[in-house]
């Protein structure tokens, strides 16, 4: 059974806050509340896109229940792979660079109430957008380092830059498979392999991306030894294919829960 909520908090998406029972979900110009683990407001059609409704994870859930290195996974298998707009993806793993859960899902808070727009409010809870890529690339440096981008600042505004000038296509990724779609991420300033990944997986639906940070790479070590972290990824894909990337997300939430 799907968990929205587990889904939600599970360190794949920054853009939500929640107050007691109930959160707030914002995913470009559509906002998602829920209550008690239910979608109580927001756009039908739009949520099932989100919470990937249309995805069939029944193959990944019997190759977790059935290889030995893989079964303790099996509690996690409630959660998906959550469609995200690739702004949102972009600015939010730029953020992710050298930084914790917490005070990247802040900064994007913070950016999106100081510059973004008023999108719904419900249930004691507002929902903002990320200020749109025009409206980034005039902040000032100070600015987004007020609201907690550090050293990222530069990258967030030339990045901005490049999507407002159209140097950049947000959406051209959709249409390339998943290794120049991630040489295409590359170009952009703050852009290495590992946010490309976590891009390409949670912004475009390339679930043959495999991410590897300093989670995934304790976790791999139930697989073996791995020269790199290029290596590890690169055993995930060839092994898992389509769904190392929901894989990759089973067992980051199984890696924080050991640690944390």
């Amino acid at each position: 059974m799907f968990d929205p909520v587990m889904t939600i908090k599970s360190g794949q998406f920054h853009h939500w806050e929640e107050e007691k029972d109930r959160i707030c979900a914002v995913n470009g110009k559509d906002a998602f509340f829920l209550k008690a683990g239910e979608c109580i407001s927001g756009d039908r059609a739009a949520a099932e896109i989100f919470f990937d409704e249309g995805h069939d994870y029944a193959r990944a859930a019997e190759l977790v229940r059935s290889a030995e290195d893989l079964k303790d996974l099996a509690p996690y298998l409630s959660l998906r792979i959550l469609k995200q707009d690739p702004w949102e993806a972009v600015v939010g793993f730029i953020l992710s660079s050298n930084n914790n859960l917490f005070r990247i899902r802040k900064t994007v808070l913070d950016l999106s109430k100081n510059y973004g727009n008023k999108l719904a409010e419900a249930h004691g809870l507002v929902a903002y957008s990320l200020p749109a890529p025009e409206v980034m690339a005039d902040l000032s440096s100070d600015a987004l380092r007020a609201l907690g981008a550090g050293y990222r600042d530069k990258y967030l505004i030339e990045v901005a830059h490049m999507v407002a000038a159209g140097e950049f296509d947000l959406h051209w990724p959709y249409e390339l498979a998943y290794n120049e779609a991630k040489k295409y991420l590359m170009q952009l300033p703050g852009v290495g392999p590992k946010v490309a990944d976590c891009i390409l997986l949670f912004g475009y639906g390339k679930k043959d991306a495999f991410p590897v940070d300093v989670w995934i790479a304790r976790a791999m070590k139930r697989f073996g030894e791995f020269k790199s972290r290029e290596a590890a990824s690169d055993y995930a894909i060839e092994r898992f294919g389509e769904d190392a990337g929901y894989i990759q997300q089973l067992l980051f939430m199984d890696q924080r829960r050991r640690e944390t």
